[in-house]
């Protein structure tokens, strides 16, 4: 497997970046990992992608992960990272080490300062949920900061109907 890139075909600035198949079955251990950011600036937008690089090659040298997506919107400062995991130890091992754990440490800045709003939510999934469904479950039930400010705690989204 490798990354594919895909072109936004209605906004010359945004992108999405996917590893592996969206529609592969599961294990009934697998669950979802979404970091999202909004409101970047222009500097903040092309540090995260930076930062995306080095996460990226990490990724792929993990047998656990079952999907990942990245996808950017330079209008609207608009970052966000799917990951599937095969558990949740598997994603909390990846970030707690490597150029995660790097990228956490020193470019913090980048989700916890200036006008950003970020959001970040792990539950646990049956399938693959579409583009719509990550983002309102991300927005409505993740842990949400508003320019470094925590305003609300992570909640469990509501069971899926195949659930």
């Amino acid at each position: 497997m490798k990354w594919v890139k895909y072109q936004d075909p209605n906004n010359k600035y945004g992108a999405r970046f996917t590893f592996g198949d969206k529609d592969i079955p599961l294990p009934e251990t697998a669950i979802i990992s979404v970091t999202r950011g909004e409101k970047f600036n222009v500097f903040r937008t092309i540090i995260n992608g930076i930062v995306n690089e080095f996460i990226k090659k990490q990724l792929i040298k993990n047998d656990n992960l079952l999907y990942a997506e990245l996808s950017g919107q330079l209008q609207g400062g608009i970052g966000q990272t799917v990951t599937v995991w095969k558990d949740g130890k598997s994603m909390n091992n990846f970030r707690t080490r490597g150029s995660h754990k790097f990228a956490e440490r020193f470019f913090s800045w980048v989700f916890y300062s200036g006008k950003v709003q970020a959001y970040f939510l792990t539950w646990r999934i049956k399938y693959i949920p579409t583009d719509h469904e990550i983002e309102e479950n991300v927005k409505k039930y993740g842990k949400h900061f508003i320019g470094g400010k925590l305003v609300r705690q992570a909640q469990k989204p509501p069971k899926t109907p195949n659930e």
